[in-house]
């Protein structure tokens, strides 16, 4: 029996607990309770005298010494001095006429070889160069100046000028929708324009021509390729020639890692990556989240009758004996519409000079969500041509998620569809919800903003971190990395692409697109007790945490703004937000952005601009390596025409799969797995939401005025709910069903506060 006073005894500690207790001590000793007091965690890692004077092992220093060749050496970047020798070299650089700076000749070298590898790099440098240079000048036209400075409106009013939209000042349609017209027209011949002849006309080709020719890459993954294409070609041998399980395994073994939010991993990373599952789970906790929508009576009629035409026999009563609201769809019927084809029988199909032909397809994809939160793949329209019957669309063989697995590997007929619905996505994504919905509309409200805003109203004040380095980051996507890599890439002609970018702005709805709206327009519940209690939202934590985050920022917007804007009639009575409203709604040719008459109008608009820069933003750019780097399980179009009936697609084998996929074509491959890599490095900790709140209360902490010390107790109570968030959206990931990809990228601590790239 233990007694008190026993070594066993709780009161009396054991030598090992007291030895234990002693180092605790030592780690955490506090001079001062007053004093800043580290964590455990920090309080563990700091220095001391036995880690300064400490060698590593001898085995430890080896593991960090350069490999013995140095064609195995890592390359994560070229000097800077070499890759600059290089380009000048290679006469990669533009010339202006010195007695003319208007007229200036663009680079006459051309890179025509390469290895992938080192094109990788050189890609990545270079566009870091574009955004630089963009960088530098919005610096110095003031526009995003690296010291702050303060204009007056009307000094604002001049830096900030929209771009002709839709059309230019010659009557040919504009590009892009409205956006900063950062090179005013009356500075042709100004200060800025040697700049903006040399600079900027250089990023316009440069990724180009640093882009070796289809033929032209050299290298080891080079060889590999050709020799499989020998083997058939000369050797009689079309079992030896590239399948997808070659580049499964070269995903796996031979390609680099990253820094992006998932340390460099992708879905082909994953044995199943194929699979229905995995299809399903990207509608909802993939790179687009955000356009699933239950399907309309229509949608559902439709698929009943090509279910009726296709001999699937089986699905046809299914699908009647199905909750009609447990029905969902992915539509992209639209597309040809979008982009300006009339006829939707037409096929949409692309062939840039130098490049190979490519095919673009609108699936429309239709799901069953389970109450168990399983969400299944049903059947694929793999491009709606304006009608059901004139499309091909092929049925699942699992009728639900619980059917065997064992035969998906092989059915290619079936993985071709899944394919078609994801170069859907991929255009979708890329070009209308990531492009336009995120970084074109928020820089429409931020030049129109600047326009009729002065620096020191509440409203600029709230909004103005949430824009860091947005406009010029737009400014370089738009000279170079749209034009001459995502253009270059979809199924679609130029023109087309811009056409199906314009469509997305002018149908957006700006109110309808507030998180709870957007939820209910989709058929999911709009409030966080509906998703999290029902286990049939399970596996959308996209839609838990998004929502969480709009509440809590509105939450803290609410607080913020009224601080100046106690009652309705203030908000109405302010020329200044009214003026805002007005030129959002005309300048920007945005009409669905409110008129704004009270507090929670105002609250409302001013939380969906921070959501649109922050959480959306997130949501649809940080998980892009992860989904596209391997680039088979979502290719952005694809390399040989559609089946044109559903026999000839029945027929499909392995080889007709590959011969739709870019496997073959190393310079389209390289582009394709390079844009989300660009585009998906991990935000830094000091641009994060979280760190955003904790930097307002460290510079409110001790300032002493009234409405100063609220604006402290705000910030702080939003650090505390981004917290709680943290903890919550942990919680969602791990609800989800076993085996599903982790969820947070929507952690407020990994959550970029603005528009970062």
């Amino acid at each position: 029996m233990v007694g008190p006073g026993s070594p066993s005894s709780p009161s009396s500690p054991s030598m090992a607990g007291k030895a234990i207790a002693y180092v605790d001590s030592l780690l955490h000793r506090v001079l001062d309770p007053n004093l800043p007091n580290p964590s455990a965690h920090q309080a563990s890692d700091r220095p001391d005298q036995h880690t300064i004077l400490k060698h590593l092992s001898e085995k430890e220093f080896l593991e960090q010494v350069a490999p013995k060749d140095v064609e195995n050496a890592p390359l994560p970047s070229f000097d800077p001095g070499v890759f600059d020798n290089e380009l000048l070299n290679l006469k990669l650089y533009s010339t202006i006429d010195p007695d003319n700076p208007t007229v200036v000749k663009e680079p006459e070298g051309n890179i025509h070889e390469g290895t992938y590898m080192g094109t990788q790099v050189a890609l990545t440098q270079t566009y870091a160069r574009i955004e630089q240079t963009f960088a530098s000048l919005f610096d110095v036209l003031g526009i995003e100046s690296t010291l702050p400075r303060y204009v007056t409106l009307e000094e604002q009013k001049k830096l900030y000028r929209f771009s002709a939209y839709p059309n230019n000042p010659d009557g040919t349609p504009a590009d892009y929708p409205p956006h900063l017209q950062h090179i005013p027209p009356d500075q042709d011949i100004s200060q800025f324009a040697i700049f903006s002849a040399i600079g900027l006309i250089q990023t316009q080709v440069i990724l180009q021509k640093i882009t070796p020719d289809e033929d032209g890459f050299l290298g080891r993954t080079k060889k590999w390729l050709v020799e499989k294409e020998r083997a058939v070609a000369f050797g009689g041998d079309p079992e030896k020639g590239l399948k997808i399980q070659d580049v499964v395994d070269y995903n796996k073994f031979h390609r680099k890692f990253g820094t992006d939010i998932s340390s460099g991993g992708n879905i082909g990373l994953l044995d199943d990556w194929f699979s229905d599952r995995r299809f399903a789970d990207q509608q909802f906790t993939g790179t687009n989240p955000t356009t699933i929508t239950r399907a309309s009576p229509t949608w559902i009629g439709e698929f009943t009758k090509a279910a009726h035409a296709g001999g699937y026999d089986k699905w046809v009563p299914a699908l009647a004996k199905a909750d009609p609201a447990s029905l969902y769809v992915q539509d992209g019927s639209y597309f040809r519409k979008a982009c300006g084809v009339s006829d939707p029988t037409e096929t949409l199909h692309n062939k840039n000079p130098g490049a190979d032909d490519n095919w673009a397809v609108g699936a429309v994809s239709l799901f069953q969500l389970y109450d168990d939160g399983k969400l299944h793949p049903i059947a694929i329209c793999i491009d709606h041509k304006g009608f059901i019957e004139k499309s091909v669309t092929i049925f699942n063989h699992r009728l639900s998620p619980s059917d065997s697995t064992s035969g998906e590997k092989e059915d290619w007929p079936w993985r071709y569809a899944k394919t078609c619905a994801q170069v859907t996505d991929w255009m979708r994504h890329e070009l209308t919800v990531h492009l336009t919905l995120s970084h074109l509309v928020e820089e429409a409200i931020i030049v129109a903003t600047n326009r009729t805003i002065p620096m020191d109203h509440p409203v600029y004040r709230l909004l103005f971190p949430h824009w860091y380095k947005t406009l010029s980051l737009n400014a370089a996507a738009r000279a170079s990395l749209v034009p001459q890599v995502i253009v270059d890439l979809v199924g679609i002609s130029p023109a087309q692409a811009y056409s199906f970018m314009h469509h997305a702005y002018n149908t957006y709805d700006f109110v309808g697109s507030y998180v709870p709206n957007d939820l209910k327009r989709r058929g999911f519940p709009s409030t966080v007790d509906e998703l999290e209690k029902n286990p049939r939202y399970k596996n959308y934590p996209y839609a838990k945490n998004v929502l969480g985050l709009w509440t809590t920022l509105r939450a803290y917007v609410s607080s913020m703004l009224r601080l100046s804007f106690p009652t309705d009639a203030s908000v109405a009575g302010d020329k200044y937000i009214q003026d805002w409203a007005r030129e959002v709604q005309t300048s920007a040719f945005m009409p669905s952005f409110p008129t704004i008459q009270t507090i929670d109008a105002l609250v409302d608009a001013v939380t969906m601009c921070i959501h649109i820069a922050a959480p959306f933003h997130s949501a649809v750019n940080y998980l892009q390596n992860f989904y596209q780097a391997f680039v088979v399980a979502k290719p952005p179009s694809l390399c040989h025409l559609p089946p044109a009936s559903l026999a000839e697609l029945n027929s499909f084998k392995e080889r007709d799969l590959v011969a739709a996929l870019p496997i073959n074509r190393q310079r389209q491959w390289l582009l394709a797995a390079q844009v989300p890599w660009l585009l998906s490095f991990k935000v830094d900790d000091d641009r994060s939401l979280l760190n955003y709140a904790a930097s307002q209360f460290n510079v409110y902490k001790y300032k002493r005025g009234e409405k100063e010390i609220k604006i402290k107790e705000i910030s702080q109570e939003l650090y505390s709910q981004l917290r709680e968030l943290q903890k919550r959206f942990y919680n969602n990931s791990v609800a989800m069903d076993k085996g599903s990809i982790p969820y947070m990228v929507l952690d407020p601590g990994l959550t970029a506060v603005s528009i970062l790239i």
